[in-house]
């Protein structure tokens, strides 16, 4: 790929993340990059063409930061499930959670007839969730885990959290809710120090 088509895609993933994939039209496209009409169809045959892959750089983006660099790594699986929580409240941090997630924010745009992008961003939250259940599954084998659970059922709940979290951020734009069901999550998998969360507030199950 020539490095000026990668930085359109760059260019246009951080626009949608801004503005939503519907309220992207072609002009701002082109306003944006400071390209022209001949020069976009020379890289993409239509904003489909480009769409895709944007969504292709947001998905590789996020399994660069979540998969490759923390749940696919030789660490403990307590540890990849902290690593992963405090990576995702980064990336929400950086914007004070005011732009949400860009693969969840696809995943509620987009409409049941663009087919192509909604499967592409249901694949990655299957391959997200079986990463969780993975590391669950590990932190039972090791006794981390109180009880035997359903590890499918709860790595679904825990990402269900997390998105949820990061669209009420987006409404509020009130990061310290986002923090707040992070620290939930981390006490209810026992990933916090003694004395970071009031033990007494919180439902502890496992």
């Amino acid at each position: 790929m020539s490095s000026k088509k990668n930085d359109i895609i760059c260019k246009v993933a951080e626009i949608i993340h801004s503005n939503g994939y519907a309220n992207t039209k072609l002009s701002d496209i082109l306003k944006e990059t400071g390209i022209g009409k001949g020069q976009f169809y020379h890289y993409f045959q239509s904003k489909q063409d480009l769409s895709l892959a944007v969504i292709d750089y947001l998905i590789s983006e996020m399994e660069k930061a979540l998969f490759t660099n923390v749940l696919d790594k030789d660490f403990p699986p307590k540890e990849k499930l902290n690593l992963m929580l405090d990576e995702i409240y980064k990336m929400q941090e950086i914007g004070e959670g005011k732009n949400g997630c860009p693969i969840g924010n696809l995943a509620v745009e987009i409409s049941e007839e663009e087919a192509m992008f909604r499967d592409k961003v249901a694949s990655f939250f299957d391959l997200w969730e079986k990463k969780v259940q993975e590391v669950l599954d590990n932190m039972y084998r090791n006794g981390e885990l109180r009880m035997k659970i359903d590890t499918k059922k709860q790595a679904r709940s825990i990402i269900a959290m997390i998105e949820g979290a990061i669209l009420r951020v987006k409404n509020s734009h009130d990061i310290q809710v986002f923090r707040d069901t992070i620290d939930v999550i981390k006490f209810q998998y026992r990933l916090l120090e003694n004395g970071e969360i009031n033990e007494k507030n919180t439902i502890h199950l496992l």
